[in-house]
């Protein structure tokens, strides 16, 4: 069909091998007026008719100039850096809720037991040695960023017996929470924490938050995790106050340059457990299941789920 017919339809670009998961799922029970096209590579004609695209991110991007008749993207990453990286503005964006907090509450409370119960040194063990037991109960767990992933995380920490504290910018504290800080806290909000995980955004105003200074008011021989983005750990700090001792552990899943450098200090680190950006892999039926929502509502023209705010960044 050449792209002068599709002209009356939505068209939606499915940017993604034919034989995807994806695809497969996203093709299945579209309404007759829409018209579905998966591909990798997608060429000039299908980009000029494209008003819909679900894909990751870091793709779309190097086709948002070519699609003057797009209306909607539906991302299937939890950030969307890439796209905010773009000059464009005139289409709605979308992200994925509900969709990642399980999967992240495992690496982090897996991480945090691994560390704490010494899990890993039981593991080498050659010979029978008993350590004096570890327990999380009763510990502080502070968490940069209180959106649904977040909250996901402080129920699940709850259940283990953490007491947890969220840092966002307007100090709005959600129910996860026993309390919140804003940004102008951040070192109160930090003081004596156990553990300290970002699942912050990628924007100006997260740049380097995680300092020299917060990092040390955490308690002496915590723990770091960040799952959010790498540029909210200042890199060069954070190797400084893990070498005077005053942490424990950085357990690193993003950083400033993806992928990370085989010849950066990180990997060689005896402190720091690098996971390559696997903390929370996207589960495709659960995007595709927010897509669908999002696809009944944009065809019946009413408003989007998860919409991100362009100018914010999320």
């Amino acid at each position: 069909m050449s792209s002068l017919s599709w002209a009356s339809q939505n068209v939606l670009l499915v940017l993604d091998d034919q034989s995807s998961l994806l695809t497969d799922l996203c093709t299945k029970a579209l309404p007759a007026d829409l018209r579905c096209v998966a591909s990798s590579n997608p060429d000039l004609p299908l980009l000029a008719s494209t008003t819909i695209i679900i894909g990751a991110p870091d793709k779309i991007v190097r086709y948002l100039s070519d699609a003057p008749a797009l209306k909607w993207v539906q991302s299937t990453w939890a950030g969307v850096t890439p796209l905010m990286n773009h000059s464009r503005r005139d289409y709605q964006l979308t992200g994925l809720k509900g969709v990642f907090g399980q999967v992240m509450s495992e690496y982090v409370l897996g991480w945090i037991l691994a560390l704490e119960r010494e899990i890993l040194d039981y593991a080498q063990d050659s010979s029978w040695n008993q350590r004096a037991p570890v327990t999380i109960l009763g510990k502080r767990l502070g968490i940069m960023g209180t959106g649904d992933i977040a909250c996901d995380v402080a129920i699940a920490a709850k259940a283990l017996g953490l007491r947890v504290t969220g840092f966002n910018r307007s100090g709005h504290c959600p129910p996860a929470f026993e309390s919140c800080f804003t940004y102008e806290q951040r070192l109160d909000f930090a003081k004596d924490l156990d553990y300290l995980l970002c699942v912050m955004p990628n924007t100006t105003e997260t740049d380097d938050l995680v300092s020299s200074d917060l990092l040390y008011a955490l308690a002496p021989h915590a723990i770091l995790l960040n799952t959010g983005r790498g540029n909210c750990v200042d890199e060069d700090a954070l190797v400084q106050v893990l070498d005077s001792g005053h942490l424990r552990a950085a357990v690193l899943d993003v950083f400033k340059q993806e992928p990370l450098p085989p010849t950066h200090r990180f990997w060689s680190h005896p402190k720091v457990y690098v996971t390559s950006h696997t903390s929370a892999p996207t589960n495709i039926q659960a995007a595709v299941d927010v897509f669908e929502q999002n696809l009944e509502r944009f065809l019946n023209h009413q408003p989007l789920l998860y919409v991100v705010d362009l100018a914010k960044g999320y």
